[in-house]
């Protein structure tokens, strides 16, 4: 009995120790949980680039052009008839005009036209495939918008989660004035009432942090909500040149190149159309049975259709419009890609004057703020003069973070217009 008293002592004095392994273990796994939602800017365009519902889609349309090659490659088929015809009506035998035919029947294609259609086919798979490359490349600029949104989100809820935590205090140090007899009931309560507003405008903050994050789990295919992590925003930017940003699209930019490679196509196309006016020749071969004796004899045959009137002159004018048409394809995406990089660089150059604007004051306003509820406390403002520095610093705070992402944000996007996406290649 008293070894049973014993051992039961030693379990409830072992029970603090069991309760805070156990915490500590939840703590880690649910620490551990949260480092898996985390995903950095590498890692998220990685999974999007793998997962994407879009991308999964277009590359279908390579599939199809490899389809379309393997196709253009192969030899028509032969062709190959058996004739018994002649037998008597009344007895169904053979007599002196029964014939059995066995032909065979091959279309041999002249003018080189399956090795220009083998051409066609060729670069157009690899127009197709650039094609792909450049879907993927616009695709990047609503990845990059929604990244940005997420973190302009978790900046502006840090934001009010600090900035409610403060008032709670400044709060607690009203209360203690109202009860003191320094503070009236109406600036004690226009604190409360601002208070309120504070915890409303971080509730809408984190629903709209909610939708963001689900569009963009969807973006990406995640099956969960992923966070962006820490340390994506950069406060540091670098200068670029427009001539310099222009020669590097020309030869980056892949939709300009699915063109060019287009445009080798249509030349295969053309040929192709100019070779079609060349008959194709048909041989055949045949062996042939006579009468109930069945003697047997062989035969040989050539066919070929005479271009008198149809010499596929309709064909090669619809080819020569297309290789036509993707030459101005071609100008008109070399003068979309100048107007690209000469807006996103202005965009990219005006944030970074509003960035560097709000940055050299951002200092001062935090000072502010800090002096502010230092000075109430101590009695030296009025209740007014706090909430209008609040209102100043939480509007200034918004914008500077605003400011900051789209300057994250440009950056990236100048990379899109550009082409310059290593990880395409």
């Amino acid at each position: 009995m008293q070894d049973l008293i014993l051992s039961n002592k030693g379990i409830l004095q072992s029970r603090p120790i069991v309760i805070i392994v156990v915490l500590l273990c939840l703590v880690h796994v649910l620490s551990v949980c949260a480092e898996e939602n985390e995903i950095t800017l590498d890692q998220a365009r990685e999974y999007f680039l793998r997962h994407n519902f879009d991308i999964l889609i277009n590359q279908y349309e390579v599939r199809k052009a490899e389809a379309d090659l393997q196709g253009a490659k192969l030899f028509p088929n032969p062709a190959v008839s058996v004739n018994y015809t002649g037998l008597d009506p009344s007895t169904f035998r053979a007599n002196e005009n029964t014939q059995h035919i066995y032909r065979v029947d091959q279309l041999v294609e002249l003018g080189g036209k399956r090795g220009l259609r083998t051409g066609a086919a060729s670069e157009s798979l690899e127009s197709t495939k650039l094609s792909h490359k450049d879907a993927v490349r616009v695709l990047l600029t609503g990845f990059y918008t929604q990244f940005f949104n997420m973190s302009l989100d978790l900046l502006n809820v840090k934001l009010a989660k600090e900035e409610l935590e403060q008032s709670e205090k400044i709060l607690e140090i009203a209360e203690k004035r109202y009860n003191a007899g320094f503070l009236s009931s109406v600036d004690y309560t226009k604190l409360k009432v601002a208070q309120v507003d504070m915890e409303s405008s971080l509730i809408s903050l984190e629903n709209q942090y909610k939708n963001d994050s689900e569009q963009f789990r969807l973006l990406i295919g995640s099956p969960k909500v992923v966070i962006p992590s820490q340390g994506q925003i950069r406060d540091s930017f670098q200068e670029y040149g427009e001539e310099d940003l222009i020669n590097k699209a020309y030869q980056k930019r892949t939709d300009l190149q699915a063109f060019q490679r287009q445009l080798t196509s249509e030349e295969y196309s053309v040929s192709l159309a100019k070779a079609a006016a060349i008959p194709d020749m048909t041989i055949g071969a045949e062996y042939e049975n006579f009468g109930p004796q069945q003697r047997p004899g062989v035969g040989f045959g050539i066919s070929l259709n005479i271009p008198l009137f149809d010499r596929n002159q309709g064909e090669i004018a619809h080819r020569r419009a297309e290789y036509r048409q993707t030459e101005f394809q071609i100008e008109k995406t070399r003068s979309q890609i100048e107007s690209d990089i000469k807006i996103g660089l202005q965009n990219y150059k005006t944030a970074l004057k509003v960035y560097n604007s709000y940055s050299s004051k951002k200092e001062d306003v935090e000072a502010l703020l800090v002096n502010s509820e230092k000075a109430f406390s101590l009695g030296g403002i009025t209740v007014l003069d706090l909430l209008d520095t609040r209102k100043t610093y939480k509007e200034f705070m918004n914008k500077y973070n605003q400011a900051i992402v789209q300057g994250n944000l440009n950056d990236e996007l100048l990379k899109v217009y550009t082409g310059e996406l290593p990880w395409l290649e």
